[in-house]
């Protein structure tokens, strides 16, 4: 008899977040400026029922689900991460754009890709000692697509001998 395995849950962490804007040749990544990102479904609106002459209803039909890209991020205004990009800068630059993401949530994970109309992240925030942080909902052009995650490389050894 075998051991049914316990699921094991992913965590969103040491995952990698980038932008690709029309025209650019590669994506900007900016892994270390998301505190979390969140691709949210929502049920599309079922429709009224509607009731017909004999008394009865017909059940409205079902709508389509729409997406979100739900961000909250560090402002980096004053100074770019190592890679000379800001989340906040970008997000200003193509506001309005719809453009590529790619979203892997950990190093083992599954990778999400899809499009999104860019919105300007909010700039500034309460004074004090913190680091503020922006919030936006981006509207994705459709459901994530998924892709599985890169098998690790494997090593072979081999062992001397006749």
């Amino acid at each position: 008899m075998t051991t049914p395995t316990k699921p094991v849950a992913s965590r969103v962490r040491k995952g990698v977040f980038s932008l690709k804007a029309a025209g650019e040749t590669t994506a900007t990544v900016f892994s270390c400026s998301p505190t979390a990102v969140t691709l949210t479904p929502e049920a599309g609106d079922a429709g009224d029922d509607l009731e017909v002459l004999c008394g009865e209803a017909i059940k409205g039909a079902p709508g389509t689900t729409a997406w979100t890209l739900n961000l909250v991020s560090i402002q980096q205004i004053e100074q770019a991460d190592d890679a000379g990009k800001s989340l906040v800068l970008y997000a200003l630059e193509h506001d309005g754009e719809q453009i590529e993401f790619s979203f892997k949530p950990g190093p083992t994970t599954k990778t999400f890709t899809g499009t999104v109309t860019v919105i300007a992240l909010g700039i500034g925030g309460e004074v004090g000692g913190t680091a503020p942080t922006s919030e936006s909902e981006w509207p994705m052009g459709g459901p994530p697509t998924v892709a599985p995650p890169t098998p690790a490389a494997r090593t072979t050894t081999t062992s001397g001998g006749a």
